[in-house]
């Protein structure tokens, strides 16, 4: 009884600091979509046909951009995701609550949901291409290198990356992060069962969410 009274008094102050939040989304993100396009092309004009160059090289940008925002890369942190019935390898550049910027793809095509997200969603492809329907559509939208994918926050669609052929991506999502992190986990619960692949996307999301909250960034 005691803690049901505590939480309806507590209650109040939660709602408002998520209105709060809410209502101040934006003026937590340090990432410009546009600017991240921008270096995008920049090495995919130099690296095209090199998709690890490709990487490393936007990295370096990306570092150079945005400091210690950016973990450097590893190839030791790549993990492979299963979300929404598709399936990539994805290296984490950033996690914080309210913003994550990863590198996403796959060598070998895949396809699936979007997820219905609390968040807006910027994908640019680096190599390859990507198809992309929302239930309206009687002919699938294309993006090919240099391309920017803008999902909408609360909308869902159908992707695809065309198998066969390798795609990668710079994904950016601007919202309510940890909101999203159901839908890259629960397939491991019900379907894959990969549990230590599980553990280091815990892992190494929790060290970049705490070294960005150390950088005062939320």
């Amino acid at each position: 009884m005691k803690c049901l009274k505590l939480f309806g008094l507590l209650l109040p102050a939660i709602a408002a600091a998520i209105y709060y939040i809410q209502v101040n989304l934006t003026s937590f993100y340090r990432f410009d979509p546009a600017k991240l396009q921008e270096l995008s092309q920049q090495s995919i004009e130099l690296y095209g046909n090199d998709t690890r160059g490709l990487l490393y090289d936007l990295n370096k940008r990306l570092i150079a951009e945005y400091g210690d925002l950016i973990f450097p890369m590893n190839d030791d942190e790549w993990v492979q995701n299963n979300a929404g019935g598709a399936m990539g390898n994805m290296f984490i550049l950033h996690a914080s609550f309210t913003e994550y910027l990863i590198f996403f793809g796959t060598p070998i095509g895949t396809e699936g949901h979007s997820g219905l997200h609390m968040a807006d969603d910027y994908f640019t492809i680096l190599i390859g291409r990507q198809l992309a329907a929302s239930a309206n559509d009687l002919e699938a939208r294309e993006y090919r290198p240099g391309d920017q994918h803008y999902h909408k926050w609360g909308q869902s669609a159908q992707y695809s990356m065309p198998s066969g052929k390798p795609c990668f991506a710079l994904e950016l999502a601007q919202g309510w992060i940890p909101s999203m992190l159901p839908f890259g986990f629960i397939a491991t619960f019900f379907s894959t069962l990969d549990f230590p692949t599980l553990y280091k996307t815990v892992y190494f999301t929790v060290i970049r969410m705490i070294k960005s909250f150390l950088l005062s960034k939320f």
